[in-house]
């Protein structure tokens, strides 16, 4: 009998495994392994607060690439009033998730088991079925295809804040449940970090009552844009694409037709949101085209105006966002740390400027890091990706955003040679793929890695014994 091991089981590992279960005919097993017990949830959707919404409309956040309605249609059986543009919690979303793994398993093959683990792998090493899957439970597992679904990382923490990393002034994890502290809800707190993350911290603190100050540094000072209330119904055709495939693999390039075609299809009353959302197709294609060189220019400075315009909150969010700007709750300020003091009960930080050489003093009783969370593999401290970067198993890109992999998921080592019984989905396809950190680009690829696993066992292909 052939064993497909998921190791993780946050969206990519659960996707990876519906889709596995729904096509699965012949003996096998499904082994999905988790360290903590939320299956089916991961970090994103662990969330039992109403108060966190999804970032993307319902519409377009079904888990099964070939069941487009599939989450209006949960939603709605739960007593849910939604449309295409409604923006559902993160805790809906997760018990979706929960919920069509669970029928999964009910009507899947007879011939196909399914097994989950909460357990921690230790170490993942090659034998002559496939890999040896050493668990912190004590057991070791044999399986002949191991699928990694881990996400991203802890955010890494900023060298400026390097003094107070240890202390109780740092939040290195804004999803940490912290204990009660000395940390009123007339605190000052300072946010490092402007994006996404920093956005649902802020709406957290203001909706569980917090009335201090609150603070907001980034590099570039730039907020998240919104989604719109309704969808448009406007008709995109394929020019954008067509003029970015055809053009010179330049970050520049790509930059100015955007922006030109924002401003010509403005005139025809058509939202510039809808000229983003035209070229997701090809964004991965975009990526794959420019050199190392290109990449480089693009993290350094225009990430942060793409990720503004591409990953936009939910309306609802946003109103919360504006009033506490209005009302100079919330001030962003667009700059560097210089120095940072401790002193009493409180912690003193000088902020540079980016537009002006002047000093600004923050003083806070907190300061928690919504940079975003870590990809680098060179800089992880998890055992099991140590093992597996020591092992030569899997490498990391030179970019530190993400793991290597080849058409077919299936993971590289450091020397470009695929693996042929270890692959990868989750959001460290970013480092091929650029765009592959959501669920419509996610569902895609766990469907596709799903499907090829299905292959290989049909054909009863066994990995030869090998280095990689």
């Amino acid at each position: 009998m052939n064993t497909f091991a998921i190791i993780g089981a946050g969206f990519s590992g659960t996707v990876a495994a519906i889709e596995f279960l729904n096509r699965a005919t012949g003996d096998a097993q499904l082994v999905m392994i988790n360290r903590s017990g939320s299956i089916a949830r991961g970090l994103a959707y662990g969330t039992n607060s109403p108060q966190h919404l999804l970032n993307v409309p319902a519409g377009n956040m079904t888990a099964l690439a070939d069941e487009p309605n599939s989450f209006l249609e949960y939603c709605r059986k739960q007593g849910q009033e939604v449309a295409s543009n409604s923006f559902i919690s993160r805790k809906t979303y997760g018990d979706y998730l929960e919920k069509l793994l669970d029928n999964a398993i009910t009507t899947a093959s007879p011939r196909v088991r399914t097994k989950k683990i909460i357990a921690e792998v230790l170490s993942l090493t090659r034998s002559e079925q496939g890999a040896a899957i050493t668990l912190s439970n004590g057991e070791t597992l044999q399986a002949n295809q191991v699928a990694l679904a881990f996400g991203h990382f802890p955010p890494a923490n900023p060298p400026a804040l390097e003094a107070i990393v240890k202390t109780h002034f740092f939040q290195r994890d804004p999803w940490q449940q912290r204990a009660p502290s000395h940390h009123s809800k007339s605190s000052t707190i300072l946010l490092i970090g402007g994006g996404l993350t920093a956005i649902d911290v802020i709406t957290n603190l203001i909706k569980s009552g917090h009335t201090g100050k609150i603070y907001m540094l980034s590099r570039r000072g730039i907020l998240p844009q919104t989604h719109r209330v309704s969808r448009s119904n406007s008709m995109i055709g394929n020019s954008t694409s067509t003029l970015l495939l055809n053009s010179p693999p330049s970050i520049a390039k790509y930059f100015r037709i955007i922006r030109q075609e924002i401003n010509k299809n403005s005139l025809q009353g058509i939202d510039w949101r809808d000229i983003i959302a035209s070229i997701r197709p090809i964004t991965s294609e975009l990526w794959t085209r420019l050199s190392d060189y290109e990449r480089r220019k693009f993290l350094r400075h225009a990430q942060s105006y793409w990720d503004a315009h591409r990953h936009r909150v939910a309306p609802e969010t946003y109103q919360i966002l504006e009033a506490a700007l209005a009302g100079n709750q919330v001030v962003p300020i667009a700059g560097r740390i210089n120095s940072i003091e401790v002193k009493d009960s409180l912690v003193t930080v000088d902020i540079k400027s980016r537009r002006k050489e002047v000093i600004q003093k923050v003083t806070a009783s907190l300061i928690i890091n919504c940079t975003g969370p870590s990809s680098d593999l060179r800089k992880s401290t998890d055992p099991l990706i140590n093992q597996l970067m020591k092992d030569d198993l899997i490498s990391a890109d030179t970019l530190g955003l993400g793991l290597r992999v080849e058409d077919t998921l299936f993971v590289k080592n450091s020397t470009d040679l695929p693996s042929n019984w270890l692959s990868y989905v989750g959001p460290m396809l970013k480092a091929d793929r650029w765009e592959s950190t959501a669920v419509p680009e996610l569902r895609e690829v766990a469907r596709s890695l799903a499907i090829k696993i299905c292959e290989i066992f049909e054909q009863g292909q066994t990995p030869p014994t090998s280095k990689h």
